[in-house]
């Protein structure tokens, strides 16, 4: 398990509701909606109790509001259904259930429910009816890593994960990004008006150079190698989505460089 300080960077880095699961062998057991870091770790460590976290998967998830109201009910792991009482339920039990990281593009929103729950209760609850399976079939995964453009932690009831998009690995952790590394600072700003909460903008604070340089070394083209923006999208966001487009993004970046480069030299 992550230390104590890590899984309080990752809440406060993303402040608006946590949730974990963890499968008991018969079914996914989903505990969410914990709005302070106290009762999550409160409810993480009763539940997990008397558990070998080395042998039984667990899947957190701090959550930043893009679609949908801060609330406890909308925040992740969701069970995969297409009921949407049982995608709200803060308490719950499952076959499937998932936990996702990123913005899902044209899906039915609103106050109550999220890009995520639509995403589950409209592909990912019909797909696995027509294969229950699917988290064993990489056609699967890849159709779901091209219809949400993001990533997904699907855990079943046996424990096992199926990770959708690329993770970070540290020290047999795997995180959706570098944000557990990092030092968070606070403030007002337009993020309070897109999130119904106070902004939270993390700024890194590594130790030691080698952090960041293994991080860059986890980007999945070969491309990122020799782009300006490697560490960027190491720390924040992964852009592209094939070797092609990394090179084009290569190639993009690295000649703005060279032109603010020779401006400055004129």
């Amino acid at each position: 398990m992550p230390d104590n300080e890590t899984l309080e960077r990752c809440f406060w880095t993303n402040p608006d509701g946590a949730g974990f699961m963890y499968a008991d062998g018969k079914r996914v057991r989903i505990r969410k909606g914990f709005m302070t870091f106290e009762s999550f770790t409160d409810s993480l460590n009763a539940e997990l109790d008397g558990l070998d976290t080395t042998e039984t998967a667990v899947v957190m998830h701090f959550r930043i509001a893009t679609h949908g109201k801060v609330k406890p009910e909308i925040c992740h792991p969701f069970p995969i259904s297409s009921e949407p009482d049982e995608l709200r339920k803060t308490r719950t039990e499952s076959r499937f259930a998932v936990a996702h990281n990123g913005v899902i593009s044209g899906r039915f929103t609103n106050d109550n429910w999220s890009d995520t729950m639509d995403f589950v209760a409209d592909v990912m609850t019909p797909l696995m009816r027509m294969n229950p399976s699917f988290m064993h079939s990489s056609d699967a995964i890849d159709l779901l890593e091209g219809a949400c453009d993001s990533k997904l932690a699907i855990m079943d009831n046996s424990g096992d994960i199926a990770l959708v998009g690329s993770f970070i690995e540290d020290e047999g952790v795997f995180y959706s990004n570098a944000a557990y590394l990092r030092t968070v600072h606070s403030y007002s700003g337009y993020g309070s008006l897109f999130s119904g909460s106070t902004y939270y903008e993390a700024y890194p604070d590594y130790d030691d150079w080698e952090d960041i340089e293994r991080l860059v070394e986890q980007l999945p083209f070969e491309a990122c190698r020799e782009c300006v923006m490697a560490e960027e999208c190491a720390l924040n966001y992964q852009e592209c989505d094939n070797e092609l487009m990394a090179a084009s993004a290569r190639d993009y970046y690295n000649g703005i460089e060279e032109m603010e480069r020779l401006e400055l030299t004129v």
